[in-house]
């Protein structure tokens, strides 16, 4: 299926590893030049060299820390390299796992920059020419959490559920200009971080890893986790032609585990 956004330019998030690095590649797959962020500079060096060889497309990269350095950093490279961004994928990193009870005020607002802060402002200033163009997408990783909260996982539940609540707002501020806003929301994916939660879990709860990941597995319908493959097939749909009327949606990819209707 040819998605139609062949020598368009995407900036990802996130793409050192995981689901940013499996979006990078469907991407990429479709004709899509695409710019990598994370903080981890050998990987994404080596995804980059992947990925330009494997689909010749045009490939940079930049490893920088959104916690702690500003979007306009990263914007001042995006213009020194002559990148028009036409596909925004935002992805943070999983903050600290704690409970409600046991996570205080200051850890929220410590994570608050980059995990929501830093992408309202890249989403801002990149629909800017976007809207001039007539044309975008702007899509963000989100968590099955935001609609069913995950135990232990509580500073991710609330900041991750206040990105979405912006990105609601503003896709109707920007969906006349040609521009889609929409949240995908993943359920149990085979990645490293998932892996992480899965071993912190035993260790806290005194069973096998094997063990959490059995109990996970019971609770969703297709009885396996996803893998980043399919989930980022759906990213790449989001960013096509074809998805021109959905905006301002939170899409689910997690093997039917969110309960709710909506």
């Amino acid at each position: 299926m040819d998605l139609g956004i062949a020598g368009k330019s995407a900036l990802v998030f996130g793409a050192s590893r995981g689901i940013g690095q499996g979006i990078a590649q469907a991407l990429a797959a479709e004709g899509v030049n695409v710019f990598l962020v994370a903080r981890n500079a050998e990987a994404l060096a080596s995804n980059a060299a992947q990925l330009s060889r494997e689909f010749g497309v045009q490939v940079e990269w930049l490893a920088m820390d959104v916690y702690a350095q500003p979007v306009a950093h990263l914007l001042a490279q995006l213009t020194q390299q002559n990148w028009d961004i036409d596909i925004l994928v935002n992805i943070s990193g999983g903050p600290q796992i704690g409970s409600a009870s046991d996570s205080d005020a200051e850890q929220y607002q410590s994570q608050f920059q980059g995990m929501v802060g830093f992408f309202i402002e890249i989403s801002r200033q990149l629909a800017q020419p976007m809207a001039a163009r007539k044309w975008g997408r702007i899509l963000t990783v989100g968590s099955s959490g935001v609609c069913q909260p995950i135990k232990d996982l509580a500073i991710s539940n609330t900041l991750r559920s206040a990105l979405i609540a912006w990105n609601k707002t503003f896709s109707d501020e920007v969906a006349a200009s040609g521009i889609t806003v929409n949240t995908l929301l993943p359920g149990r994916i085979q990645t490293e971080r998932v892996n992480e939660i899965d071993q912190a879990r035993a260790a806290r709860t005194g069973v096998s890893q094997a063990q959490i990941v059995a109990q996970s597995t019971a609770t969703i319908p297709a009885r396996r986790y996803g893998s980043v493959t399919e989930f980022s097939a759906t990213a790449a749909f989001l960013c096509s032609q074809g998805a021109a009327y959905i905006t301002g949606s939170c899409i689910r990819v997690d093997g039917g585990l969110i309960r709710s209707t909506y």
